[in-house]
């Protein structure tokens, strides 16, 4: 093995160009992470809030047919359906003159998938629908 001096070795270091692609991807790295996480959070609310729709949904159409014989066992249906998404879910359903109205609203920190940046705290989902009641 040659002895290379510690100045001609230091020489050469500073003029190597191999690695510079990798000192590029490390800095640029965390940005394209932090990135992807928002991302992945924002799909997982809107993902979800379609699920509530449905759930929604699903509860005023019952109702509407008798499946569920109260406001109170809809709003009952809503909160159990989506236990699994949010324990702190609120429904509310009311019957005006022939129509069935539910709307819930979720805290969106209950939604996200990762729930590393706080970004969407303090913010709550709320979705709504409207069935005619049948006869």
């Amino acid at each position: 093995m040659k002895y290379v001096a510690a100045s001609e070795w230091a020489r050469r270091f500073r003029k190597e160009e191999t690695g510079s692609a990798t000192v590029e991807a490390v800095l640029w790295l965390p940005l394209f992470v932090v990135v992807f996480v928002m991302i992945a959070d924002v799909s997982f609310v809107f993902h979800r809030q379609s699920q509530m729709m449905r759930i929604v949904q699903d509860a005023n159409r019952a109702f509407s047919v008798g499946r569920l014989s109260s406001e109170a066992e809809t709003e009952n249906f809503v909160t159990d359906a989506l236990a699994g998404l949010s324990e702190s879910a609120v429904a509310v359903t009311t019957l005006n003159a022939g129509v069935i109205s539910t709307s819930v609203q979720v805290p969106v920190t209950d939604m996200v998938a990762v729930g590393f940046f706080n970004f969407l705290s303090g913010y709550n989902v709320e979705v709504s629908s409207e069935h005619y009641l049948e006869y």
